[in-house]
């Protein structure tokens, strides 16, 4: 009796601990994907959401203030202030402020330098050095 005791621990712990570490393996390895899935997709949202806060600034910027440039400057703020980064979140913050003096001047270059530098950064582009260029065409009337 024994022996038969042995033999079948022997058994069980020869055919269970393999599946015991596969098992286990499986379970880290699945944690792993998923958060690696999370990060990949928080990333690609909020590459998506700050290229199109970057368009609609790029866009709004050096036009006249008409209906659709201050709804895309709003839209903007609320970008920014979801996505952006705390850097880029007191830069749009800096532009409200300058909205809300009469007769100021608003720049939005450095925090579309900013915003353009950090989404090279997250595409892995090459970085860019210099300022935000400008071409607005003016028909004549």
């Amino acid at each position: 009796m024994n022996s038969t005791s042995i033999i079948d621990w022997r058994l069980a712990f020869s055919l269970g601990l393999p599946a015991l570490v596969a098992v286990v393996g499986w379970f880290f390895a699945h944690r792993l994907q998923a958060a690696r899935d999370r990060a990949a997709k928080k990333r690609e949202i909020r590459a998506r959401a700050l290229e199109s806060a970057y368009l609609r600034l790029a866009n709004a910027s050096n036009r006249p203030l008409s209906d659709t440039v201050m709804k895309d400057i709003e839209m903007f703020v609320s970008e920014i202030q979801l996505y952006g980064t705390p850097h880029q979140i007191q830069l749009m913050g800096v532009l409200v402020e300058a909205y809300k003096k009469p007769n100021s001047r608003v720049s939005f270059d450095e925090l579309l330098s900013d915003l353009r530098d950090s989404l090279r950064r997250e595409l892995n582009l090459e970085p860019i050095t210099g300022q935000v260029w400008w071409l607005r065409f003016h028909p004549e009337t």
